[in-house]
């Protein structure tokens, strides 16, 4: 009688715990969004070219409710309204890398659908090769690990690295000679600088932090802080660039520094890493890359590196010492379109010029 009991009792906690779960799931069942459109084209996360058209294909699940309209955005940016199950879309002006994509599906005035997709965009075509001439050397000091370089009304300007030895230099172009030498404290590894409206921006390695001088005498007046790596920096005459070893490119206020935009810069390979100094150049951003011997030129509305300068050789055997370091240092004289370049204690710096690998 007392087996039969506690069957009974096991049976009656069997059925209740099946009716609470069959409760929870018919609740969860009930409770999830039914999606009136999907999209069946393209698939989230495919990979396109610049030069591709996008076509959208947007499948509505219900006959009940019918689509007035879907914005697309791109990156939370406004793109492009249209009233169609199916649209097309150019990409040559949406920039590099993965970029994330909604569309807002409206009817009758309202909001019912919102589909969230990414897609990696790639330039559709290789960069241009260049190959350079040299067209005169300048001494330099093979002391000085460059890190950032600008060319401003006949003069050099020069920061240089290595803890301790950190700098921000004004230099005279015809013989290399040191005419101011502001010193940062020791903990700063010193990185790029760049002019902009008559100030001087500097940055620092790892510490987080920059500086600012007046122009031209190299005075402190200032600082600033950023939340990555500093490397290279430059200015567009508008606003200021920004690279921390990454593929990244990040464009700042010079007011307060803060990022009004970021690139990814690729080439049809991929993204391009350990993005260096920089020099603003005539539309164009160009960028060291560490450690190696060529220059690449980047379309700052996309970052699509659109050139890629080879400058294997330019130092000579003969100024090669064992601490002799990796190219690094663009300047540009606008005023005569002249380009200079050096590298991190390198005893020349070049006058180049550019012209097509053919």
């Amino acid at each position: 009688m007392l087996k039969v009991l506690l069957l009974s009792f096991c049976l009656v906690i069997c059925v209740s715990c099946l009716n609470r779960t069959e409760t929870r799931t018919t609740q969860k069942t009930k409770s999830a969004k039914k999606e009136l459109f999907v999209l069946s084209a393209p698939k989230n996360g495919a990979t396109f070219k610049s030069g591709d058209v996008l076509t959208l294909n947007i499948k509505n699940m219900t006959d009940s409710i019918k689509m007035d309209s879907c914005v697309l955005n791109i990156d939370g940016k406004y793109r492009k309204t249209f009233d169609s199950l199916q649209q097309e879309f150019p990409l040559s002006s949406v920039k590099m890398g993965i970029r994330r994509m909604s569309l807002v599906i409206y009817s009758l005035g309202k909001t019912v659908e919102t589909i969230q997709f990414a897609l990696k965009i790639i330039p559709a075509s290789a960069p241009q090769l260049y190959k350079y001439k040299v067209v005169r050397e300048y001494p330099h000091d093979d002391k000085a690990y460059t890190q950032g370089l600008f060319y401003s009304e006949g003069f050099l300007f020069e920061g240089t690295g290595q803890e301790k030895h950190s700098s921000l230099r004004k230099v005279e172009l015809e013989t290399g000679r040191v005419l101011i030498r502001h010193l940062l404290p020791d903990k700063y590894f010193g990185e790029g600088i760049c002019l902009h409206r008559n100030q001087i921006y500097q940055l620092t390695w790892k510490n987080r932090e920059g500086f600012i001088y007046s122009y031209p005498d190299c005075v402190q007046t200032g600082k600033f802080d950023y939340n990555s790596e500093g490397w290279g920096i430059t200015g567009d005459g508008e606003n200021l660039w920004m690279s921390d070893g990454t593929s990244n490119l990040y464009k700042l206020n010079p007011g307060n520094m803060n990022i009004i935009d970021q690139l990814e810069v690729y080439s049809n390979k991929g993204a391009e890493t350990n993005l260096n100094e920089l020099e603003y150049i005539n539309g164009e951003i160009w960028a060291n890359v560490y450690a190696e011997n060529y220059i690449v030129r980047i379309n700052p509305e996309t970052g699509e590196i659109t050139g890629k300068i080879n400058l294997n050789g330019i130092l000579k055997r003969e100024y090669i010492k064992p601490d002799t370091d990796v190219l690094n240092g663009i300047a540009y004289d606008a005023a005569k379109n002249r380009i200079f370049v050096t590298g991190k204690n390198w005893a020349k710096l070049f006058e180049i010029e550019i012209m097509n690998d053919e």
